[in-house]
């Protein structure tokens, strides 16, 4: 699609290509750019696709939305993030738009609208098939904070969005395609830049964690309910029956997490 009637010399970091751009105003670095990125962002296209069942002639569709917006960005660009990395998140969170407005049977005419009914659909489809429908709405209803009715209406709406689209608009699949740690519905409540720097904190308190000694992260990650590789919330349980399973008294195993915590903080800080 981003043919050019030459091979250009590929620099070490694609984002020079804007520095480039924005000293000289060449068109020709932002061509150059999408010639040597197509590869990726036909992988990021196509995974985009196969996670939410979108017909796969939309490939195009997604990959001129984020050429369009690229070019746009960068007419104004003037930020200390990378420009490719912030034109991820909004490149993804312009397909989810993209997905609101084109894909589905139904017109979902605001992000919140969306988003509720993303959340309800995910977790309606958690459901076990024999719980009764009203006993799930009022769950799903509790958990979210919002109303039954809200719930009921999502449901339904979800329903009628993926009739005829094919659209899997819950997907409960985790695939990183943008190597974020950042879930969906995350990405649609916070802006690109909030994302970037929320990423790299993560990334931060994982170098972190990977410091610590193999009985300290165990400790951690049984306490503190958190997977150590990629973050994300599980069963906690007491310093106790932690202590138990580290081969530690519940004393020590206190005092031991008061120091680690301690060696995490100075980690996060230097």
């Amino acid at each position: 699609m981003y043919q050019l009637d030459y091979v250009p010399i590929k620099p070490a970091n694609l984002n020079d290509y804007f520095v480039r751009y924005k000293e000289t105003n060449y068109e020709k670095y932002f061509n150059e750019f999408l010639y040597f990125y197509e590869p990726v962002l036909n992988r990021n296209a196509q995974l985009f696709i196969n996670k939410y069942s979108l017909d796969n002639n939309r490939i195009n569709d997604l990959k001129q939305i984020f050429s369009s917006l690229l070019w746009s960005e960068l007419q104004s660009y003037n930020s200390d993030i990378p420009l490719l990395q912030l034109i991820k998140y909004k490149a993804l969170k312009a397909w989810h738009k993209y997905v609101r407005t084109v894909c589905g049977n139904v017109h979902i005419n605001n992000d919140n609208l969306y988003q509720n009914l993303r959340k309800v659909a995910l977790l309606y489809s958690q459901q076990p098939n024999d719980k009764p429908l009203e006993e799930a709405v009022t769950d799903i209803a509790n958990e979210l904070n919002i109303s039954k009715n809200t719930v009921r209406n999502c449901i339904i709406a979800s329903t009628q969005f993926k009739q005829n689209s094919n659209l899997d608009i819950h997907n409960k699949d985790n695939e990183n395609y943008f190597n974020s740690s950042i879930t969906d519905v995350e990405m649609d409540t916070l802006s690109p830049e909030e994302i970037y720097f929320k990423n790299e904190q993560q990334e931060e308190l994982k170098t972190a964690l990977s410091k610590l000694k193999p009985q300290d992260l165990r400790l951690i990650e049984l306490v503190f309910g958190i997977c150590p590789n990629c973050l994300k919330s599980k069963e906690k349980i007491t310093i106790r029956e932690a202590s138990l399973i580290v081969g530690l008294t519940a004393e020590g195993a206190e005092k031991r997490i008061k120091k680690i915590l301690d060696q995490l903080k100075e980690e996060l800080q230097q």
